[in-house]
């Protein structure tokens, strides 16, 4: 088999296709079948090129003894899973002076002992891990050829693919960042908190709906509130230039997000409008329509004018009309007194009202694929999983596979390439000689222009 069969073959699988067509192929046809060709082909010629490369390596016996490399056995069959399919190739395992047995072939091409799937596999899967089960992660990516425990096994592979430096730091008059967690469930039935934080310059208004400008994630499992926001603190000085720039911080008032404050001097705690909700309702369920909505009014103006007094009258009123609710209802009074300033704040700033978006990123972002399920994870595949679904998915390879740089896998990978550039990739077009007449479908006149094609007749 050589490239110029290789192609020969590939323009007559393409007459055949478009010739013995009854009628017009739609967009969505060839978008089927055609890639299935390409890749046909492209298996071809990569198994060709390294079965040329390993026939170089097994000639250079010079090199070989030199490096300590001796034929064990010839002929083994390689299968790996890529992108375009299974690839298949042979090549030659050879016994090391230096103790136990290899194939350089795999050295050369950056494949791993026993590994049945490529990098690109790898990172495909992990990706779409990104949204979807391991199980369908596999029938997405490869038709369900690997198991559940392979996909997981790659996204332990894989981290979050890094951000390109921006040309240059921006300066913006405000910040906001929102900062909140995902409740997972852990295997064992243990609870377990990920955090994100989510950054942007504002909420632009879309009609009625509200769309954070410029928005990025960070999500780290298992790190220390102090590891984080030292992340966040470093993503936002590589895209910022900070000097002027107006902080708000919006979350509930857990401790590891009020620590955030020390890694932004000067920044702004706001008590995140979901969480403050949250609270209020909670403070008057039970009550009645009406007197449920008086009393809302009440607390809201009592925390919007910071006024702490009249806020503790009216827990007493409401505890007084639901006596059996008194221990929840104090507790919430207590929660929103705490946070009394980062709720005024938003009356006395127009520009604090304008973020807070904590639980809508932690739903978009993280507990649509990690809680919204019944699910349980392990800590191993969060750490990795947390960061690729804070960078929407982009994925890459943690640990790329070695090179090795002996001299004679480099001098017969070279001299392959040179061989195969010569002879088989630039064949003369009458080497490829007649090609064969389509067995199917009679003979029309796309059939003529593609023959005309093949043959460097069009023109």
């Amino acid at each position: 088999m050589s490239i110029a069969q290789i192609g020969t073959d590939f323009i007559n699988n393409l007459i055949e296709y478009f010739s013995g067509a009854q009628d017009i192929l739609t967009i969505s046809q060839m978008e089927q079948d055609l890639p299935l060709l390409i890749r046909d082909a492209a298996r071809n010629i990569i198994s060709l090129y390294y079965e040329e490369v390993d026939a170089q390596l097994l000639a250079d016996k010079a090199g070989r003894r030199d490096a300590g490399y001796a034929v064990e056995r010839r002929g083994e069959q390689r299968c790996v899973l890529t992108t375009i399919g299974e690839l298949k190739f042979e090549r030659t395992y050879y016994a090391s002076r230096a103790g136990g047995y290899t194939y350089l072939l795999d050295m050369a091409a950056g494949l791993e002992n026993y590994a049945r799937i490529s990098d690109g596999v790898s990172v495909a899967v992990a990706g779409a891990a990104c949204e979807m089960s391991y199980a369908k992660s596999s029938g997405h990516e490869t038709g369900g050829a690997v198991s559940r425990q392979t996909v997981m096994n790659q996204v332990r592979k894989c981290g979050a693919a890094q951000s390109p430096e921006p040309p240059e730091k921006r300066r913006v008059a405000v910040l906001h960042i929102d900062a909140d967690e995902d409740h997972v469930t852990m295997r064992g039935g243990n609870k377990s908190i990920v955090p994100l934080i989510s950054v942007y310059e504002g909420i632009e208004r879309k009609g009625k709906r509200g769309i954070c400008t410029n928005v990025f994630h960070i999500s780290e499992y298992g790190q220390s509130p102090e590891a984080l926001w030292e992340r966040a603190l470093a993503e936002v000085e590589s895209r910022y230039d900070m000097d002027g720039t107006r902080v708000y911080l919006h979350g509930d008032g857990a401790a590891w997000i009020k620590q955030g404050l020390e890694w932004f001097p000067g920044a702004i705690y706001v008590l995140d409008k979901y969480h403050k909700n949250k609270a209020i309702t909670a403070m008057t369920a039970g009550l009645d329509k009406a007197t449920r909505r008086f009393y809302n009014e009440q607390i809201r103006h009592a925390l919007d004018n910071k006024d702490s007094l009249l806020l503790f009258e009216v827990t007493d009123s409401i505890v007084y009309q639901r006596p059996e609710r008194e221990a929840v209802i104090r507790e919430t009074a207590e929660y929103l007194n705490n946070h009394i300033e980062g709720v005024a704040v938003c009356k006395e700033d127009p520009e604090a009202d304008n973020g807070g978006c904590t639980e809508p990123h932690v739903s978009h972002v993280l507990s649509s694929r990690l809680s919204n399920r019944p699910l349980a994870w392990s800590a191993e595949s969060l750490e990795h999983l947390a960061p690729m679904l804070a960078n929407g998915g982009d994925v890459w390879l943690l640990r790329q596979s070695e090179r090795p740089q002996e001299r004679i896998i480099v001098r017969a990978t070279r001299a392959a390439s040179r061989k195969i550039k010569k002879i088989r990739f630039a064949p003369d077009p009458d080497s490829i000689g007649k090609l064969r007449p389509c067995n199917t479908g009679k003979v029309t006149q796309l059939h003529r222009t593609l023959l005309s094609i093949s043959q460097n007749r069009l023109f």
